[in-house]
């Protein structure tokens, strides 16, 4: 079996797993992230992490970036040029009632700011066409009017244009010749074409997406083909991958030609392992808790498998594209703590890897939830995995500062931005599971990233939640992850018809053509492996807006569910959303084909294997308790030395060596077969011991 590498980028760090499906080897590699030169830092973890033979003998880079996410948060994009019909210009401005902006403020606040268009409005010109909602020429389209489109483009040096025509999704005609105009009239830039982006109606959601297509094309284009380069350089031969905001992967060079599917594909990765690993373990409800050093990411996970949904927002924005429901919150390891009209806030900006937190000693004067952590002895050590001495010091000081502005001490304030953090974290948690019907306290709490264990007894108590699961190599386990995936291929269309005998032949014949489509794309990019089929329904009530998607089972290319089976499904999903359902025939909104390409591989459990040694030099230390409210002497466990069926109990904390784990007095911990930590509510003062068949190894 073929070898895998792993790579998650991340705001403060980049994460390497290895893993050698021949002899079961697996390799785990950190390194700071570099914002300004992203693929110069993942060559600089591969190669500190690997051999040379290593590199040259895995068939597959599996890669997680958030590249086509920075480029929209930063606004460091291309310069994009939008067509579209004659009178829509205004589109990205007019938008929708309720529309949400990136802070998170509703139209009817008085501080409601709309995101700026990506596009300015002397960039977003109309052209005189018009299609009908059956895709009927209505108005046939004038070639001028694009042609002078192409010459103010050209004096303002667009660099990519959207193309994005009324009712495109029903016939993309004028769409496809609008595109060959500009070609004639020598623009030779990228070219997005709402049709092939998105295929779906909606004329101000599938305009923002394609846009963002457009925007961030040639940031996404030149990074993957920088670290293809890269990676060539360093003898790697095999396949290059990259994870899809769907929980898929494609091809580097794919990616390139569809650049707004990778926009979320940084926060998935870790979603699909953590998938995996509740399926082992059989859990039936779970939430994630991945804890970077810039942001905080959560996920709920029904019967081990994450939520998918069909629409996004990002940065205010709405993005059309198949995503798994993964939200996140500026509340991170290096998130800033500051004081404002004399209250404290936590984030959402970032000392990030450069100079990042106080404690690491390069240049950061700002405190952070890493030097508040520092400050109440939660890391338990005075060097990091890397290397990297931690200046306690410079932490107190930092958080004295801060605590002069509120009138605490250097620890007051320490506790005071950990719990305000973690509130920030419960917040969004809270938010991903209640409002589809799921209680948070019923579900497991799956932490991992760099700093996600060192939250979990905070956040479990915030939630009332009764298990925290910590998977084997946390502080990596989204590169993990990665390792997981298929490749995953997506198209849809908006057909409206009945849910009848009659719509389901309809939607058939088009369901035939999309995988059409799929087949094309697989075409120019062969990766071996088993190929799957799927299908999903968009299906509503006549008369509403919005929809419920069903996924349909098909046997040779036919759709197996009666009309019948899927109304029948669909009623009971709407009543556990919205509390009723309705005696009517439904409609079909939209049909989605998904083609799987099941890649191959023997992938072991998560279990530990002969990693450096966390250095734990003392067996016990002291730390703050925030359920005794008191310092008090904290168990200090090297998870290398864990064995299955090893218990202990909090207070303690767990050293391994990419990531720290915090568990408070009352919570029991027991080892399983596969080397996961299981943490469950037990007794508030239980002696702090770790026993195994070899007997107590710390007191």
């Amino acid at each position: 079996m073929p070898a895998r590498i792993g790579v998650d980028v991340g705001g403060t760090f980049t994460d390497l797993i290895y893993l050698d499906e021949r002899t079961g080897a697996v390799r785990a590699g950190k390194g700071p992230s570099r914002p300004a030169a992203v693929d110069e830092g993942v060559r600089a973890v591969v190669t500190a992490t690997l051999s040379s033979e290593e590199i040259a003998g895995a068939e597959y880079f599996l890669h997680g970036t958030t590249v086509g996410l920075n480029a929209l948060l930063e606004r460091a994009g291309a310069r994009v040029g939008l067509l579209t019909t004659s009178g829509f210009r205004d589109i990205l401005e007019v938008r929708r009632l309720l529309r949400i902006d990136e802070r998170g403020h509703r139209l009817w606040d008085a501080q409601f700011r709309a995101p700026e268009p990506l596009v300015p409005r002397h960039l977003r010109l109309g052209v005189d066409e018009r299609m009908t909602t059956a895709g009927e020429v209505f108005r046939p389209l004038e070639p001028a009017s694009v042609l002078q489109a192409a010459e103010v483009f050209a004096d303002e040096g667009v660099e990519c244009v959207a193309i994005v025509f009324m009712n495109a999704h029903a016939n993309p005609e004028h769409e496809l010749r609008a595109a060959e105009l500009l070609r004639e009239a020598g623009f030779d830039g990228p070219l997005s074409l709402s049709h092939r982006v998105s295929g779906q109606y909606r004329e101000y959601e599938r305009t923002s997406t394609t846009v963002i297509d457009a925007y961030v094309r040639p940031a996404v284009s030149s990074y993957l083909e920088r670290l293809g380069a890269g990676l060539a350089g360093e003898g790697f031969a095999g396949e290059c991958l990259i994870t899809t905001s769907s929980g898929g992967c494609v091809a580097f060079a794919e990616a390139e030609g569809r650049p707004f599917e990778t926009v979320m594909s940084g926060p998935v990765a870790g979603a699909v392992g953590a998938g995996r690993l509740c399926r082992d373990l059989g859990l039936s409800l779970a939430i994630t808790a991945d804890v970077g050093g810039t942001s905080f990411d959560t996920c709920l996970l029904v019967d081990g498998r994450p939520q998918v949904k069909h629409e996004g927002e990002v940065v205010g924005m709405p993005l059309q594209t198949p995503w798994v429901d993964v939200r996140s919150v500026g509340a991170g390891g290096g998130s800033i703590a500051y004081v404002e009209r004399g209250l404290l806030f936590v984030g959402p900006r970032s000392a990030g890897a450069d100079p990042g937190p106080v404690c690491y000693g390069h240049g950061g004067v700002e405190p952070t939830v890493t030097d508040a952590a520092v400050v109440l002895g939660m890391l338990a050590r005075d060097t990091l995995a890397s290397g990297l001495r931690l200046d306690k010091q410079g932490s107190h000081d930092a958080l004295e500062r801060i605590g002069a502005e509120l009138g605490l001490e250097a620890e007051e304030a320490a506790r005071g931005v950990l719990q305000v953090a973690a509130a920030n974290m419960a917040s969004a948690i809270r938010a991903v599971s209640i409002e589809v019907g799921e209680d948070p306290r019923e579900a497991a709490l799956l932490t991992y990233g760099g700093a996600g264990p060192l939250f979990a007894s905070l956040l479990a108590r915030e939630l009332g939640i009764g298990t925290i699961v910590l998977p084997n190599y946390a502080g990596n386990f989204s590169a993990w992850g990665l390792l997981e995936q298929d490749m995953v291929r997506t198209a849809a269309l908006t057909v409206l018809t009945p849910l009848d005998d009659g719509g389901l032949r309809l939607v058939e014949g088009v369901l035939a053509q999309l995988f059409e489509r799929l087949d094309e794309r697989r075409a120019q990019n062969t990766v071996p492996g088993t190929v799957l089929r799927e299908a999903e329904l968009d299906l509503r009530y006549p008369g509403q807006e919005y929809h419920l998607t069903m996924s349909v089972r098909l046997e040779d290319g036919r759709i197996a569910d009666s009309a019948d089976d899927i109304a029948e499904r669909f009623g009971r999903a709407y009543e556990r959303s919205y509390g009723h359902r309705f005696d009517q025939q439904l409609d079909v909104l939209a049909v989605r084909a998904i083609e799987r390409t099941v890649l191959p591989r023997d992938t072991p459990d998560a279990a530990p294997a002969a990693l450096e040694r966390s250095p734990a030099p003392h067996l016990t230390t002291r730390a703050w308790s925030f359920a005794r409210g008191e310092w008090c002497d904290f168990a200090v466990v090297d998870r290398d030395t864990l064995r299955a069926g090893d218990t202990f109990a909090g207070p303690a904390i767990v050293l391994e060596a990419t990531a720290t784990s915090y568990f408070d007095a009352g919570l029991t911990a027991e080892v399983d077969s596969t080397g996961t930590l299981i943490v469950t509510d037990g007794h508030a003062g239980f002696p702090a011991t770790v026993t195994s068949a070899a007997g107590a190894v710390s007191p």
